[in-house]
């Protein structure tokens, strides 16, 4: 993104500038809605000092019940960056930023119990099914029962 590319000659008026992406469109993977503000110090001929914010959502599926939900992402910046052959991009390392944000096992929220094996229904708070008791129930008794009938 043309807008994230922090350059020199930026600084030739100012010592500091600001940007802002109102979407911000890096590759990500992922659907998204995000928003990036940025405030540029120059502390050298060839080092400036960003921070700024990354606000938003992407869209992801949730691992237990595969319904797509909103994950939030905020994620303040606060780093030195050299410029580089007078340049850098500050829109991979907010890709980079929000890649890494992105949860390894994504919950659509704490109560997503998954979908049912028995009966395929999806087990949120208000949609619960009678299998999942009967199941947690025979699924310990099977798992214990070596060590209570030991004799």
């Amino acid at each position: 993104m043309k807008e994230l590319i922090i350059s020199a000659s930026d600084f030739l008026n100012t010592a500091t500038i600001e940007r802002r992406v109102e979407k911000f469109e890096g590759d990500i993977g992922f659907p998204s809605n995000i928003a990036v503000w940025l405030k540029v110090t120059k502390i050298s001929d060839d080092a400036v000092y960003i921070s700024g914010a990354v606000e938003g959502y992407i869209e992801i599926e949730c691992s237990r019940c595969l319904s797509v939900y909103r994950h939030p992402v905020e994620i303040d910046i606060e780093t030195d960056m050299d410029l580089l052959s007078g340049e850098t991009d500050m829109g991979e390392e907010i890709r980079q930023l929000i890649v890494l944000e992105i949860p390894s096992k994504p919950l659509c929220g704490p109560d997503c119990l998954g979908i049912c094996p028995e009966c395929g229904k999806h087990n949120k708070e208000n949609d619960k099914c009678s299998c999942v008791q009967k199941q947690n129930e025979d699924f310990a008794k099977e798992r214990w029962e070596t060590l209570f009938n030991k004799k």
